[in-house]
């Protein structure tokens, strides 16, 4: 089994996913593990008084309303993967603290249960 990474996958449907990602092949199916998927939209704006343009980037839950951390990506959906690099690993681990508590599904915990 090779081992996990950090990467930026561009989709055939457009969209760029940053995650941590395991290759995996079962029945002569290649995929990828997708361990916390998240995207990275950017936001901007121009600020009419000033004239200068602020951009900002926010990032959510790839798959918002899935209540499992993990999915799983064919290859043949994906155009490109890229390993990240130190600043892109950095980047990513406080994007996913912010796509986690800007997500709409929240856990509920029963007390009698825990």
């Amino acid at each position: 089994m090779l081992e996990n990474f950090h990467a930026t996958i561009k989709m055939i449907t457009g969209e760029e996913v940053l995650a941590q990602v395991m290759p995996a092949e079962e029945h002569d199916k290649s995929f990828f593990i997708l361990s916390n998927p998240i995207v990275v939209n950017e936001n901007l704006t121009i600020d009419q008084e000033k004239g200068v343009a602020v951009s900002g980037l926010i990032p959510k839950k790839w798959m918002t309303f899935a209540s499992d951390d993990m999915t799983i990506v064919y290859r043949s959906h994906v155009v490109s993967i890229s390993e990240l690099d130190e600043f892109g690993v950095d980047f990513y681990n406080k994007a996913l603290v912010a796509a986690r508590v800007s997500s709409p599904v929240k856990k509920r915990v029963e007390s009698k249960d825990n």
